[in-house]
This record gives C-alpha cells, structure tokens and sequence, in this order.
C-alpha cells in the first residue's frame, strides 16, 4: 500500500471544491432561489449516496477519487448554509415548506443513489 502524498490530496481536493463551487454557482444562478439550491443540494445528496456506496457494491471508485469528488467537488457543490440564509428570508410557510423539501428530497436522494448503485452492481454480476 503506497502512502498518501498530502499535497496531491490537497490538490485533488481544493480542484474538486473549485469546480463544485463554480458549478453550484452556474446553477442557482440560473434558476431562480430558492428552487437553484434546492436542485445542487438534491442533485448532490443523489451523487453522494452513489459515492459512498459504490465502495461497498462495486469498487470503481479509488479513495483519492472520493476524497476529490465526495469532499472537494460535492463538498462546495451543495450548500447548506445557503439553504439557511434563503429559508430564513422566506419566513412562515414557505420556510417551513422549504425545510421539508430540503430535508426530505436529499435524504431521498442518498437512498436513491444507493439504490442505483445497488442495481448496478446486481447487473455486474
């Protein structure tokens, strides 16, 4: 087993949370907010749920690749303190409406991805 040189982690990382960042940005600021967040951060949970389980059912995805992807890309990708910000200037039911889909759809989403990574791996059998 080789031993992991930090700086290309680093690099690996900080290339990830450049492009996640840029991404969400191009994103929320073409869709209307809070519905632009609410996308990255769906969209996010579903490519995080795939990461995380991929290296359980399949394996495709070496542990540099994660690190850059799951905590560089997806990391700056989704937004939860935007999320807050946008609930908060939304007040009553709309707050609360915004709290459910947020909360609901990305769990949703982790489980989906999981599911797809699942199948998958069945299929690869």
């Amino acid at each position: 087993m080789r031993t992991p040189n930090p700086i290309i982690e680093l690099s690996g990382i900080a290339a990830g949370g450049f492009l996640g960042a840029i991404s969400r940005y191009l994103i929320t600021s073409t869709i209307v907010s809070p519905t632009g967040t609410l996308i990255v951060n769906v969209l996010g949970s579903l490519l995080i749920g795939m990461l995380m389980y991929d290296n359980e059912y399949i394996g495709y995805v070496d542990q540099r690749t994660r690190l850059i992807i799951g905590t560089g890309f997806l990391g700056s990708f989704t937004t939860f303190s935007t999320f807050v910000v946008q609930t908060y200037s939304l007040g009553g039911t709309p707050a609360i409406v915004n709290i459910l889909a947020n909360i609901l759809m990305t769990i949703l989403a982790v489980f989906a991805g999981r599911g797809m990574i699942i199948h998958i791996s069945r299929r690869k059998r």
